[in-house]
């Protein structure tokens, strides 16, 4: 069956395409449509006066074929004016995890009891005034921002998204598209959200863009949670797309998440004064194979998670009586591997500062590893990529979380 111009639009919009597309051969231009509409008539009309002066059968059919017509029509535009009146405000597919207002959805197996969730077809969620936060938490930790997991429920926060395009200078007009990367966006948890006790907000300048779908708040509820818990504002990069078709808006909004494994380190960080080294490119850790026993207690079951470890500035006594710096890799406090000639030299003006200042440098390493071997690759920027202002206002010591628990209580931030 062919598609109205309103229903080819929402799937555009499902998939996420533009649906600027349906309109660039004159579809949907006033005057276009009208002058193809009297054109389509009266070439109609021209075959049914040949069939009906043709014979009495013929002026018959041609009566039938005039009202199978009338009635097609009639009842195409009824169902569009029932699909926009029905599914204007509430979700265009199940698939992502919504479901419309009062309607019960099963939960997933040891989720508890099913619960009641209806994000679209609600008013936009105003500013909600929540407990100043010690700091932000960034849950992308500098890794390539690229946004990955995509939000729900956005053209019911049409006026929230505008502001958010407007904000971050991107022009918004009617009949075109607005598109901005790199946005700074806020996840906040909604344990008091009467459509579902998971729900996590996505959050401009406290304004509501969306929220995270039924199953990703499942996923990363936990580790989120707990970064709230502590005190801290769950931060990422958002890409935000959308079309203004006059009378409604369009939009797309995706956030750059990691996997929940590598949002919160394992492990806490060391005592003492120390400092966290912003993320940087991957460097392999070697000689973890001769540490084996210590990495062992780290695994996670997955497989693969994020640690902090402490870098320190060793010497390597040559047999010559030539000592060579290098860089010494612990976890805990322990020894867990070293660092290549080439790949300490980058990194040893920065761990000189650090212990002049009386400093320890901290760094996350992300541990991939089973039963049988594990290793290491570290994420630190070099010495030539901190800024002076970086150095001169540290310490910079790593987010203080709560200890790991299965649940955690944080404070009320839905807002009808």
């Amino acid at each position: 069956m062919h598609l109205s111009l309103g229903q080819a639009a929402r799937v555009l919009e499902c998939v996420g395409q533009s649906p600027a597309k349906l309109t660039s051969g004159g579809r949907g231009v006033p005057r276009l449509e009208k002058a193809g509409t009297v054109a389509q008539w009266s070439l109609f009309g021209l075959l049914v006066l040949i069939v009906t002066l043709s014979s009495p059968a013929g002026f018959v059919l041609a009566a039938g074929i005039v009202g199978v017509m009338f009635l097609v029509r009639k009842r195409r535009r009824n169902r569009q004016v029932w699909e926009d009146s029905t599914w204007a405000g509430s979700p265009v597919s199940t698939a992502q995890g919504i479901a419309v207002p009062g309607f019960p959805m099963e939960a997933p197996a040891g989720h508890g009891a099913p619960l009641r969730l209806a994000f679209e077809g609600l008013a936009p969620i105003s500013a909600v005034t929540r407990p100043r936060s010690l700091g932000e938490y960034r849950v992308s930790l500098g890794r390539s921002e690229w946004p990955n997991v995509e939000v729900v429920g956005e053209h019911a926060y049409s006026h929230a998204i505008k502001a958010a395009l407007r904000g971050s200078g991107a022009p918004v007009a009617v009949r075109s598209d607005s598109e901005v990367e790199g946005v700074q966006v806020e996840l906040v948890a909604e344990p008091d959200n009467p459509y579902d006790v998971n729900a996590i907000s996505v959050r401009w300048r406290n304004q509501v863009l969306g929220y995270l779908s039924r199953e990703d708040a499942i996923r990363y509820g936990q580790p989120i949670r707990r970064i709230i818990a502590s005190g801290l504002a769950v931060t990422t990069t958002a890409r935000i797309w959308a079309y203004d078709a006059g009378d409604r808006l369009q939009a797309r909004v995706t956030v750059a998440l990691p996997e929940p494994g590598l949002i919160v380190p394992l492990n806490d960080a060391p005592t003492g004064v120390t400092t966290l080294v912003p993320w940087g490119s991957a460097i392999q850790v070697l000689k973890e194979e001769d540490h084996f026993d210590v990495l062992f207690k780290h695994v996670p079951p997955d497989g693969a998670g994020l640690l902090l470890v402490s870098l320190h500035k060793a010497i390597h006594t040559l047999k010559n009586g030539t000592e060579r710096p290098f860089v010494e890799v612990r976890l805990n406090g322990e020894r867990v591997g070293e660092l290549s000639n080439v790949t300490s030299a980058h990194l040893l003006p920065l761990l000189e500062h650090t212990e002049t200042v009386g400093e320890t440098a901290l760094a996350y390493a992300q541990i991939i590893g089973s039963a049988l071997a594990a290793q290491l690759v570290l994420h630190a920027a070099k010495a030539t990529e901190i800024s002076n202002d970086r150095l001169s206002d540290g310490p910079h010591p790593a987010p203080t979380l709560l200890p790991w628990t299965a649940a955690y209580d944080v404070p009320p931030a839905y807002n009808p």
